[in-house]
């Protein structure tokens, strides 16, 4: 069930029984094994990548060269299998979430609205994000 649509129902029973309610709907397993998916794939992701940078910083090795095609190549199946903004949040998780210092870097989406990804969890609620709005884009258009 989508975010808004959980807050609608919430607000349905709060406006029912006269005082607010604070609940869990708990997800199925379907979308739990799905999220739990997601993460190991976006932390092996960000491990391969980190594993590269350790070479160039400890050891002055930079595959950078030799591995631009198998990045390359993850970074096409990324936008091939999620729509752009989401894709776009992933890549970054990985590539661009700490700057040089080590400090977080801040993901700014296309309607200029700042997310924090401290964890894999936070993309994966930011994704949660995404495909809500794509599917009431996609109601709108009939799609």
């Amino acid at each position: 069930m989508l975010l808004n649509q959980k807050r609608e129902i919430q607000e349905v029973f709060e406006q029912i029984l006269g005082a607010s309610l604070d609940f869990k709907i708990t997800p199925n397993q379907e979308e739990e094994d799905t999220k739990k998916e997601f993460i190991n794939l976006v932390e092996m992701f960000e491990e391969l990548w980190k594993r590269q940078e350790n070479f160039k910083q400890m050891f002055k090795i930079d595959f950078e060269t030799y591995d631009d095609k198998f990045f390359r190549l993850i970074d096409q199946l990324i936008h091939f299998g999620f729509a752009t903004p989401a894709a776009e949040a992933i890549l970054f998780y990985v590539y661009s979430r700490y700057d040089e210092e080590g400090n977080l870097n801040v993901f700014i989406n296309p309607d200029g609205k700042k997310y924090e990804f401290k964890t894999p969890d936070d993309l994966w609620d930011y994704m949660l994000i995404v495909t809500e709005q794509l599917f009431n884009n996609d109601e709108m258009l009939d799609l």
